[in-house]
This record gives structure tokens, C-alpha cells and sequence, in this order.
């Protein structure tokens, strides 16, 4: 190969390395990240498609090559009618990040494909020792802190363990097949005393792969290796000395399972036994979860609620048992599929587990065959298929798509393997059959698309970096009104850029708000517009997300407070405050503040005393977590004290105790009343 074709390879291998370490810390939060992981990857897009459509876009043959496009392309369509657009749009690009990944490899040039991979592949390789290095010093720092064994478990990058360990078995696979490649072509005898180095380091690697994965101590994780372990046996049973290389393997893994077994105390069986997964609180609330998960489906059953939605629809169906997750995530990836995206949604990932299904077939029983692969090369596909095929199975009990750096690499992984056995020449022109004779008009359509899809992110960036986690800000702008005059202007020209985000929006509004508070100088019709801004603000940040409770709280509050200033009467504000109110409490019926401030105006307010107490007891029947539970507890206790229901409230404040006996404000205050009635026995 020449110098420059090598150049040319090594550039085009850069690009899909650099969205994959910008992927490892999103964990679905850090917004910069996604938006400079997407953006390189459409940037390398743009190179390897610019080419294709100027020769009238020639596709690969094939079902995948057709039908991750389709994906992706089914992914963008849900935008358009999800109930939370401007969630939906970061988990659009989350999610896609695999088609998407998928669909520029296969097309890269057929003179840079393989030495591309080898500059890709190192890096791989790299990228799983530094992560078996985060996860061991995760472990070490853990000891030396004297962390609770339940609780030493490796996350890596990631903020979930059984996630972390997918990523893992998504890197040991295809390096455990390249290590029995790479060691049975050597001539020797297995125990030789000549070492072959390549050999050695990816043995190294595994070590360092199983240490890490059994530090993570997911069952979930463990299944899914122990259930992919078989086919990979199956693939490799004829190479040579594979008995010793696989009892070696299984050595490594044996050591590190006992290792991390003993941290542990040797638990990990115990708590795959059907009687622990049947009582342990983790499984019981998955079942609940999912049982939650297939009523917001039934509620929503043709097109879903819309991608990454699921974390603002679930207080809402959310069961009474189930309190051991933060409801983030459904904890199985096919099942959310179906809630945020219905039927076709879950259809197409079906289709994927399918796909890799019969790959696994192909280069089990007929490479040699049909395909005519060379062992090694079967073998290395073999291998990246199993990578991505174990995360997938993994799916049924976590989430794991939902983590962008796996789903960067599976797409990429899962490109190369089909590379090896799947790819037959490239079709004639595609855009002709169009009737679209000019190459250069399908490249304008890809450069705005493009355009438009950077400078959405490039907003959403921003929008993180200012409004969300906008510490650094304070070291650059030291005076305070200084910075919140920059902070208006940006939240100013955000709101316009990008109107569906909604933190602009809401910070405008409590600007807003502050300025009429404070400046009691200012005139009534100038408090009255800053008022009617702040509410105009509110109400624009619902729609990106029309599910935010919290901002639902604030417009009723204005209503309540400002009601008066907006030109309403008592009964006209009143109304709209609990409309506004009760809108909230739908949508998040877990929010004690919320049930507790319905009550008082609604029903105490207006001598309904014990109205609002059953409506008040009404949420102890929702789901909730021990500490908003005492909450709304002592806010039954203080409804009934006021209302001169002494005993009632002293019995609510007693039962409160017997749940929660660490809870100070009901100690603080019984063993008030109980010193008062020591001095006043008739009161």
C-alpha cells in the first residue's frame, strides 16, 4: 500500500475512534458530550458519503446495509410525534448512534476498509485496558475506603454496573477470538518456551478483561457471557490447541470469579438461585417496572410516547411495591422500545437480535461453504458478532442501547463482521432510479441536513454548559450581575436558536420574576409585563417537555401569587392555580409539595378539613420513598394540629415514627407537645 493510501486509512479510522471516547462519560446527562460525539461522526459521514453521491450514491448489497439506514431513518420519524420532543431529540441520536455508525463503515472505500480496522482495532484494544484500569482502581479505591462489599462494585465510566459489563463482554469476545487466531498459527507447541508477543498481550488483555468484568458483579452481565460462551466454543473448537488455550481461558476466568467471589463473600451464585431472584428486591421491581412499562405501552400503543420519554411518563404508573429504582430506565431494552416507540419500534430491534441470529449461523455452519472465508477471518467476525450478540441478549434485563458508547460500538463492530461475511459489491447508482441525475443536489440535501443538525446540537451544548452545570462560568465572569446579564443575553438568543429547549426558557422566567420582586419601585403596568413574560416563558419550556412538573408548580404559584396583577378575581386564580397544579401532580404524583399545597387551597382553605386530609392520605397509596413519605406524613400531622384535631395529628405523628424512626422533625415535635402538656395537662 502506498504512503498516502496509508495516510488516507489512518484519517478515515480517526474519526469513529474520536465519537467513541467522547461517547464513555454522556451516561444520558453530560449534553456536550453527545453533541461532540455526533458531531464527528456526521462530519466523517459527510467524508465517506461525499464521494458516494457524486457518483449517484452506489450502496452496498445486502439486508443490513439497507436496513440500518431504515432504522435510522425510523428513529428521525419518531420525532415528529413524541410527547417529549426535546428529550427525544438527544436519545434520537443516543439510540441511532448504532444504524448510524453501521451505515458509514460498510460504505467506507474498499482500499482503506482494512487497514482502516487495524487503526481502529489498536485502539479498541487500547480503550479495554484503560478501562480494565478505571474498573481495578474502582475496586482498590473501594477497598481502601473500606466500602461495604454490596457496594464494591466497578462502574467504569458508566453509572451503572450491569451497563459497564455489557461494554466489557461487547470488548472480551472479539479479542478472545483474534487471541486463538493470532496463537494457532504459531509452529511451536502451546507451553513453548518462545514467546510470540502479539500473542501474549492479547492474552494480557484478557486477563485484565475477566478481572474487570467480574468486578462489576452483575448477574445480568454473568448470564450474558455464560450464554454466549457456547457459541463461541462452538466456532472455535478447530483451531489448533484449542483444548489448552480454552482451559487457560477458563483458568483466567476461574481465578478472577474466585477473586472477586471472596470480596463478595461468595454470593454470586447464591443470588442467581430462582428463590433469591424470585424475593430479591432488584428482580421484584424489575417485573414491576416492566409491568409499569407495558401499561404506558397500552396507553400509547400504536407510535409510543416518543424516544427517552420513558423517565417522565413512569411516576405516573409507577406500582406501589416498586422502590428500589430511580425510574430512569425499564431495565429491559425491548419492552421500553414497545412503550416509547410501539410495535414498529420494537419490531425493528427484534429484527436486529435476528440479524444477529442468522450472522451467527452464516459463520457457524457455513463460512466455509457458502462464504468461503478463511478461518481467520470467519473467526475474527465470528468473534465482533458475538460481541455485539451478548449485549443484545444482555437487553432483557438492562439497559444497555440507551449507553452511547455501546451503542457506538456494537454499530461498528457489528459494520466490520459484516464486512468479513456479508459484503457482495455495491449496487449500480441509486439516485438515477430516482430520477435524480445530479449527484451534487443529494450533497446540498446532506450539507444542510447536516447544518441543521449541528447547529441544533451545538444550542442543546450550550444550553448544558450555561443553565445546567454553568460552575466554570463563575471563575470566567466573577461579578454576579455581570454574569447574569451575560446569562439573560445567552438565554435570549438560545430561545430563539433553539426554541424546544426548555432551561432557557424557565431561567428567562426567574429572572423575570426576580426583577418584579425586588424592585418594588418599579410601576404596576412594568411589574404586570415582567409577570405576564415570566408566565409566557413558563408556558414556552413546556413545549419541549410538556412533562415537568416542577414548572407546571411555578406557573401555578404565579397564578396564586400574581393573580391579582394579571387582571383575575380570587375564584379566577384559585382555578387556574390548581388547574396548573393538578396538571403537575398527574404528571409526577409522587410530589408531596405539590399534593400538600392542592389541599390546603382547595379544601382547607375553605373549611374542608377533612377533605383535605383523605385527599393528602390518598398519596400514601402512591409509591413513595421513605423520606417524602414522612414528608406527607407530618404535612397530614400539621393539617390536623391546625384544624385543633390534637389527638388525630399526635396519632399521625406516632405512626409516622413507628415507619421511620430517624425522621427529626416528628421526634422534634412530639417531644414538644409532650413537654407542653407536662406543664399544661389541660391543654
Amino acid at each position: 500500500m502506498l504512503p498516502s493510501a496509508r495516510l488516507s486509512s489512518w484519517f478515515y479510522a480517526v474519526p469513529p475512534f474520536m465519537a467513541y471516547l467522547l461517547s464513555w462519560y454522556y451516561n444520558g446527562q453530560i449534553i456536550p458530550l453527545l453533541a461532540a460525539c455526533t458531531l464527528v461522526m456526521l462530519a466523517w459521514g459527510v467524508w465517506v458519503w461525499w464521494p458516494r453521491l457524486r457518483a449517484g450514491l452506489p450502496w452496498p448489497k445486502g439486508f443490513l446495509p439497507i436496513f440500518m439506514p431504515l432504522w435510522f431513518a425510523w428513529f428521525g420519524v419518531t420525532l415528529f410525534w413524541s410527547g417529549v420532543p426535546y428529550s427525544s431529540w438527544f436519545y434520537f441520536w443516543t439510540l441511532g448512534s448504532l444504524p448510524l455508525a453501521f451505515s458509514i463503515w460498510v460504505t467506507m472505500p474498499d482500499a482503506v476498509q482494512e487497514r482502516a480496522w487495524k487503526w481502529f482495532w489498536w485502539g479498541a484494544v487500547g480503550s479495554a485496558w484503560v478501562l480494565s484500569g478505571i474498573a481495578l482502581w474502582q475496586t482498590y479505591s473501594g477497598m481502601q475506603h473500606g466500602v461495604d462489599s454490596f457496594v464494591l462494585r466497578s462502574l467504569g465510566p458508566l453509572m451503572d454496573t450491569n451497563s459497564f459489563a455489557a461494554w466489557l463482554n461487547l470488548l472480551f469476545f472479539p479479542v478472545v477470538a483474534v487471541y486463538f487466531v493470532r496463537d494457532s498459527k504459531r509452529l511451536d507447541g502451546f507451553l513453548a518456551r518462545r514467546v510470540d508477543l502479539p500473542s501474549l498481550f492479547y492474552l494480557l488483555t484478557l486477563t485484565l478483561l475477566l478481572l474487570a468484568f467480574f468486578s462489576t458483579y452483575s448477574r445480568g452481565g454473568f448470564l450474558a457471557w455464560v450464554c454466549t460462551f457456547p457459541f463461541l466454543i462452538i466456532g472455535l473448537r478447530k483451531t489448533r490447541n484449542f483444548l489448552s488455550r480454552l482451559m487457560l481461558l477458563f483458568g483466567l476466568a476461574f481465578i478472577a470469579f474466585i477473586f472477586y467471589s471472596f470480596i463478595h463473600n461468595f454470593s454470586m451464585f447464591p443470588h442467581l438461585s430462582p428463590h433469591f431472584i424470585a424475593s430479591n428486591a432488584s428482580t421484584v421491581s424489575r417485573a414491576l417496572m416492566w409491568i409499569a412499562t407495558w401499561h404506558i405501552f397500552l396507553s400509547h400503543p400504536w407510535l409510543g410516547t416518543g424516544l427517552g420519554s420513558y423517565f417522565l411518563y413512569y411516576p405516573a404508573y409507577r406500582l406501589p411495591g416498586e422502590l428500589a429504582s430511580a425510574g430512569t430506565y425499564a431495565h429491559n431494552d425491548y419492552i421500553e422500545y414497545l412503550a416509547e416507540g410501539g410495535l414498529i419500534n420494537l419490531g425493528f430491534l427484534l429484527a436486529f437480535a435476528g440479524t444477529l441470529m442468522y450472522a451467527l449461523y452464516k459463520l457457524l455452519y457455513k463460512a466455509g461453504k457458502s462464504l468461503q472465508l478463511p478461518d481467520d477471518r470467519r473467526l475474527e467476525a465470528l468473534g465482533l458478532v458475538l460481541g455485539v450478540f451478548a449485549i443484545t441478549g444482555h437487553a432483557l434485563g438492562n439497559f444497555i442501547f440507551y449507553n452511547l458508547p455501546l451503542s457506538v460500538l456494537a454499530g461498528l463492530f457489528l459494520a466490520r463482521a459484516w464486512r468479513i461475511y456479508g459484503y457482495h459489491g455495491d449496487t449500480q447508482p441509486l439516485l438515477p432510479r430516482l430520477g435524480i441525475n445530479h449527484g451534487m443536489i443529494a450533497q446540498m440535501v446532506l450539507i444542510v441536513g447536516v447544518l441543521v443538525a449541528s447547529w441544533n446540537l451545538l444550542a442543546d451544548g450550550a444550553t448544558y454548559a450555561l443553565f445546567s452545570d454553568n460552575g466554570w462560568l463563575n471563575r470566567v465572569i466573577s461579578n454576579n450581575n455581570q454574569r447574569a446579564i451575560f446569562l439573560m443575553k445567552a438565554a435570549n438568543w438560545i430561545t430563539v436558536a433553539r426554541p424546544l429547549a426548555t432551561q432557557p426558557h424557565v431561567y428567562l422566567a426567574n429572572a423575570y420574576l426576580t426583577l418584579a420582586d425586588q424592585d418594588k419601585a418599579l410601576g404596576v403596568d412594568r411589574r404586570k409585563v415582567l409577570i405576564k413574560s415570566a408566565l409566557q416563558q413558563y408556558e414556552q419550556g413546556l413545549v419541549g417537555i410538556p412533562r415537568q412538573s416542577g414548572v407546571l408548580s411555578s406557573i401555578g404559584d404565579i397564578y396564586l401569587s400574581q393573580g391579582a396583577l394579571l387582571g383575575l378575581d380570587k375564584a379566577q386564580a384559585k382555578r387556574q392555580t390548581l388547574l396548573a397544579w393538578r396538571q403537575g401532580l398527574a404528571i409526577n404524583p409522587e410530589s408531596v409539595n405539590l399534593r400538600n399545597q392542592i389541599a390546603q387551597l382547595a379544601d382547607v382553605q375553605a373549611g374542608h378539613v377533612q377533605a383535605g386530609v383523605d385527599f393528602l392520605r390518598a398519596g400514601l397509596k402512591r409509591p413513595l420513598f421513605p423520606y417524602p413519605r414522612s414528608n406527607l406524613q407530618l404535612d397530614i400531622a400539621l393539617t390536623q394540629w391546625r384544624a385543633g384535631e390534637h389527638a388525630a395529628a399526635e396519632r399521625t405523628l406516632l405512626q409516622l415514627l413507628r415507619e421511620n424512626p430517624a425522621y427529626t422533625p416528628a421526634v422534634t415535635w412530639l417531644m414538644s407537645i409532650h413537654r407542653q402538656a407536662g406543664r399544661h395537662p389541660k391543654s
